[in-house]
């Protein structure tokens, strides 16, 4: 077909027709004229003997007749993603009353030059570096990634003075009693201890607690993390009012058809008085030793249990045994046991199989 005449600027150098539709000889001779070619005028403003603005050049190849242009990109699957800067919490400004449109209450990326946002953060900031009342404890600290809901039966205002202020969000029954504890082997001291046990589907974060016995404040102390369905021990201090006593006793002989086995016979007797006006539940605990040795062998003569397995503070060192008893007031009692140590002669130790 015969080429179009163009109008204004931009067609490619020797592309435009000499009059009469033919094109002139190529430089020199010799060069075949190139084919013709149809071009089209774009769609943008055009102004005869210039150049077409917003368009690169005036002239581009013609679609071909037919051609189905292409569909518009389909949006992307699921939900909306939002942006880097929208995942940084840190640098999310909430957008004060004096914001118009739909941007008023809500969290919106922040510029760091922003001088009222900067000093909203400064602010928000100063509040975690306050010292915290004692015996608090932040919740990532003492319960980890243990998250929980807390919702306040009320609505309540604090004060914005930069101070500590306590604030009522809600009631939670526990289970408590009082239990005493000690460890003879170690120190000839009862402690009072407070069993907390929460039956509820409400945590209890680490934090100070008030104790009280017969409406007469006690002490405070440290409450830890209770989670619901969790029991806790809290220490008391000592309990002057019961006393314990620790004796023991190592028989060492041989036994076997030629006298190849040495026999350790270690005997405990721990005595109890409880001076106090009230009954009370009291913990002895003993140790046994533990070999990983097939040929030593350890038998227990006593009437204690193992404790159950416990995790963080409440866990106990193998070898632990228990005797738990009812004392009641003014009662005394005795509590026995032992166990026999038999080692292999070839694997004794001169004079080192005594222990106290």
């Amino acid at each position: 077909p015969a080429p179009s005449a163009p109008q204004g600027y931009g067609a490619p150098p020797g592309a435009l027709p000499a009059p009469g539709g033919a094109y002139p000889e190529a430089f020199g001779g010799g060069m075949p004229a190139p084919a013709p070619q149809a071009w089209a005028q774009p769609a943008a403003r055009q102004r005869t003997g210039g150049p077409i603005a917003g368009a690169p050049g005036a002239m581009m190849p013609a679609a071909p007749a037919g051609a189905v242009p292409p569909p518009p990109p389909a949006p992307a699957a699921g939900p909306p993603q939002p942006s880097g800067a929208e995942l940084d919490y840190a640098g999310l400004v909430l957008c004060g009353p004096e914001e118009s449109g739909g941007r008023r209450g809500r969290l919106f990326p922040g510029s760091p030059f922003d001088p009222v946002a900067a000093e909203y953060r400064r602010r928000a900031e100063a509040v975690a570096a306050l010292p915290l009342p004692g015996r608090a404890v932040r919740p990532r600290e003492s319960a980890g990634s243990f998250d929980h809901r807390f919702d306040a039966a009320a609505r309540a205002d604090i004060p914005s003075d930069g101070t500590w202020h306590t604030v009522t969000v809600g009631e939670i029954p526990v289970g408590l009693r009082t239990e005493y504890l000690c460890v003879p082997s170690v120190d000839q001291t009862v402690y009072a201890t407070l069993v907390l046990s929460n039956s509820t589907d409400q945590a209890l974060l680490a934090g100070p607690v008030e104790v009280a016995v017969d409406d007469d404040f006690l002490l405070t102390t440290a409450l830890p993390t209770l989670a619901p369905g969790g029991v806790r021990r809290v220490g008391l201090g000592a309990a002057e009012g019961i006393r314990v006593t620790r004796r023991t006793s190592l028989n060492e002989s041989t036994s076997g058809l030629r006298n190849n086995t040495t026999v350790l016979d270690h005997r405990v007797h721990v005595e109890l008085a409880n001076r106090l006006a009230r009954p009370v539940a009291v913990e002895v605990h003993e140790r046994v030793p533990v070999t990983a040795d097939p040929d030593v062998r350890i038998e227990e003569r006593a009437d204690w249990t193992t404790p159950d397995e416990g995790t963080g503070p409440d866990r106990h060192t193998p070898g632990t045994r228990v005797w738990r008893l009812d004392l009641p007031a003014g009662a005394t009692a005795a509590l026995d046991g032992g166990y026999e140590i038999r080692i292999p002669t070839g694997k004794a130790l001169v004079g080192g199989n005594r222990r106290s």
